[in-house]
């Protein structure tokens, strides 16, 4: 994304945490012919309030005001929920969500002074669709596309335009930084499209005034089925999970002409795909008002 936006004549801060990776980005833009002055690199923990105010300081002084802000920056976690410890979720969303927020809030102002200014949030194909294997990343990225959606209407006061991105599988480092891997399935072979695609795509949709840009054929086939029929995504998914645990204790529980004639039937409410029992239940309440 730099890349492009430096051709085009663009001033841009790059932050990130990795100072190396960092430097790295700045001598590949040089070695591409990039006025050294055009580009500047702030380190940074954007889950760290005073580093993210140095940031926005540094930016401040550099640029002065901003016509393009693009957050990207995430972390993944995959295998399945109850495998994980409580802290991942936690951990995801500070990156993920709150980070992002709080970073997009405290560059409204210099927004506000850009000419035309568009904010790019990246989402993911599990914006929009969950998948097994990677609940939290998927939750993360459900409340980056609602609170996108929300500022989308609320800025628009200001004049300030908000796409959401929605990559599929890229071919990136992800796989290799996330906050933790039990998946029995890897993805890995499945990231064809490169960042330099993404990138192109998404600033040819934030020319177009696009509100949102879901990649990859596999990736607009998915949510269309799902948004037509979603009982057959969620049945496939359900075959698929199976298939990745055969020891299952659905897949191995005696069949019906094994049980006693005698068992006492529990109380149910007759449903597809299964009955829900009444006899056994737990719920959640805490006193608050109703919301919408």
């Amino acid at each position: 994304m730099a890349q492009h936006l430096v051709q085009a004549g663009a001033r841009v801060v790059l932050t990130g945490r990795s100072k190396p990776r960092l430097d790295d980005v700045r001598h590949s833009l040089l070695r591409a012919g990039a006025d050294p002055h055009s580009i500047h690199t702030v380190v940074a923990d954007l889950t760290n309030p005073s580093q993210r105010a140095h940031l926005v300081e540094f930016t401040t002084e550099r640029l002065g005001a901003l016509d393009l802000v693009i957050n990207s920056a995430g972390v993944g976690a995959t295998g399945h929920f109850e495998t994980h410890a409580p802290d991942v979720l936690r951990r995801l969303f500070d990156i993920n969500v709150f980070a992002l927020a709080d970073l997009s809030l405290e560059l409204l102002p210099l927004l506000r002074q850009g000419e035309r200014p568009l904010l790019i949030n990246v989402g993911s194909i599990v914006a929009r669709r969950g998948l097994p294997g990677r609940a939290e990343y998927t939750a993360s990225k459900f409340a980056v596309a609602g609170f996108t959606e929300s500022i989308r209407a609320e800025w628009a006061k200001y004049g300030i335009h908000v796409l959401l991105l929605n990559p599929g599988f890229t071919a990136t480092e992800f796989e290799q930084n996330l906050v933790v891997d039990t998946a029995r399935y890897s993805v890995t072979k499945k990231r064809k499209m490169t960042a330099d695609t993404v990138a192109k795509a998404a600033l040819r949709a934030a020319l177009q005034g696009r509100h949102e840009l879901t990649l990859t054929v596999a990736g607009r086939l998915l949510l269309l089925v799902n948004r037509l029929v979603p009982r057959l995504v969620d049945w496939g998914f359900n075959r698929w999970t199976l298939h990745l645990f055969p020891e299952s204790p659905v897949l191995n529980k005696p069949s019906r002409s094994d049980e006693p004639s005698s068992r006492r039937e529990p109380n149910t409410v007759p449903g597809r795909p299964h009955a829900l029992r009444l006899d056994r239940a737990v719920t959640s309440k805490q006193h608050h008002t109703p919301s919408d």
